[in-house]
């Protein structure tokens, strides 16, 4: 029995403990079973430094053997493909935008103003994004904004500073920007 971490191309060194099982111009990135979330969340992360596109794959995916999981793909090795190169080069950095900490709006036309302005200002800010993204999946949240961005890797640091500024110039907002991380929210069809 064999775990699936990750699809990967460009893989230059396989994290410990990993094995490789080639499909194409794919390698699925595997190992033992050891159903450890935390091991397979680092895997795929050492991934992101060791090879040129990564797609993670689900927690607990699980094969019986290399020839199971070639089985598996086979229909759907073009597609995997397509994916793998549509994230090539890239990384995914995660942008949430939480509503602000005020004292009670003095009446509810005050209230409605502020909340059109925190979400016109998280509005603006997933347009300026998405000019520096290749993608973008926005996630249904309590937020004002959740949305990941597919990134080149050579891009990340003008991306962070970008959020950075945007925050500085609206301080009303809570503003957070994490990675860069392995494209987990780009991966879902593959």
């Amino acid at each position: 029995m064999i775990e699936l971490y990750a699809f990967a191309c460009g893989v230059r060194e396989l994290p410990e403990d990993c094995g490789a099982v080639q499909l194409g111009a794919v390698t699925a990135v595997v190992g033992d079973v050891r159903g450890d979330a935390m091991r397979h969340g680092l895997i795929v992360q050492a991934l992101v430094d060791t090879a040129d596109a990564v797609l993670p794959a689900r927690f607990c995916e699980r094969f019986d053997d290399a020839a199971a999981l070639a089985a598996s793909v086979a229909p759907r090795l073009r597609e995997l493909e397509s994916r793998l190169a549509a994230v090539d080069g890239c990384v995914e950095l995660a942008v949430r935008v939480g509503r602000p900490d005020r004292p009670r709006a003095e009446d509810g036309g005050a209230y409605m103003r502020a909340r059109l302005r925190e979400a016109n200002a998280a509005s603006a800010l997933h347009a300026l994004l998405q000019e520096q993204a290749r993608a973008t999946v926005v996630t249904e949240s309590p937020l004002l904004h959740d949305a990941c961005y597919l990134v080149d890797r050579c891009a990340v640091d003008e991306f962070a500073r970008t959020v950075a500024a945007y925050g500085d110039a609206h301080p009303e907002l809570n503003l957070v920007c994490t990675g860069p991380w392995a494209p987990a929210s780009f991966a879902e069809a593959a």
